[in-house]
């Protein structure tokens, strides 16, 4: 595929993909799903024979933030011949990608919002976030950086409904306006494991909003963020002994690194499909996987 084509529905679903807990700041219009990435807007219209992917100023910005340079089929089938017991998850979802934001501060801070959260809730805070950026036009913004955000105060976003999470936001972005220019997106460029190391540096990060910031932000693929959703999962797929028990630190590093032996760099990918699996069959009342 080049720009110019229409990207087939196999090859992508934008509304799974920007509904299933990566991204936080995209809203429908009519056929269409419009969002930012860095200073672009992106627009994603749905035609009869596919999505129509368009941005500006960067023409190329939603081409890259949606990875539409890898063959999601290939992704798949790969993912399906490494573990073909979640072959009917991937089916469930054809089109479901991973996304690579161009600059990571927008994920930082996301995924600060979502501690002992809902979906509907994070994205409503995490649009009061987005509207301290610089309007871009068509009604959206650029996400503000570290140095904006570092302005504000507890007592502003607890009168938003942050909750105790107004405390971390307000820290973590004092201390990354304090780091050095660029310092998230280093950290693309080092090993895994020592990305996870520096961001649990940050007062209220723990592993698990660790790799959820490396796997979409720092595009660490191996990443596996494993919550109460994936940890179900896991349970009932691969470690069938641990079933109604607590997820431990020692069971994190376990079901991280079954994935990633597993599944190599298509961990997150495997990742994201079991975790928005659950999501979906909460929501629809279906049996899990």
């Amino acid at each position: 595929m080049t720009r110019a084509d229409l990207v087939p529905f196999n090859e992508l679903d934008v509304e799974l993909t920007v509904g299933s807990g990566q991204v936080f700041r995209w809203r429908r219009r009519g056929e269409s799903w419009i969002g930012t990435d860095a200073g672009n807007v992106i627009l994603a219209t749905r035609t009869s024979r596919g999505w129509r992917i368009e941005s500006w100023p960067d023409d190329s910005a939603g081409w890259s933030f949606f990875r539409l340079d890898q063959s999601l089929a290939d992704i798949e089938r790969e993912i399906c011949r490494l573990d073909p017991k979640i072959r009917d998850v991937v089916k469930r979802h054809r089109g479901l990608r991973v996304v690579r934001p161009a600059h990571p501060e927008e994920a930082f801070f996301s995924f600060l919002c979502t501690p002992n959260n809902h979906l509907s809730r994070i994205f409503r805070m995490v649009w009061v976030l987005g509207d301290r950026g610089q309007p871009l036009g068509d009604g959206v913004t650029q996400f503000p950086t570290a140095q904006v955000l570092s302005r504000l105060s507890e007592h502003d976003l607890r009168e938003c409904g942050f909750g105790y999470r107004a405390r971390t936001i307000v820290n973590a972005a004092r201390e990354l306006a304090s780091r050095p220019r660029g310092f998230l997106t280093r950290l693309r460029s080092q090993p895994y494991d020592v990305a996870i190391a520096s961001l649990i540096q940050f007062d209220g990060i723990g592993r698990k909003l660790a790799d959820c910031i490396a796997l979409v932000g720092l595009w660490h693929l191996e990443a596996v963020p494993v919550d109460t959703h994936l940890w179900k999962s896991a349970c009932e797929l691969y470690f069938p002994e641990w079933q109604g028990k607590a997820l431990t630190e020692k069971r994190y590093e376990a079901v991280g690194r079954l994935f990633r032996e597993s599944f190599g760099d298509l961990a997150g990918w495997a990742h994201q499909y079991l975790f928005y699996d659950k999501i979906l069959s909460y929501r629809r009342g279906r049996p899990p996987v």
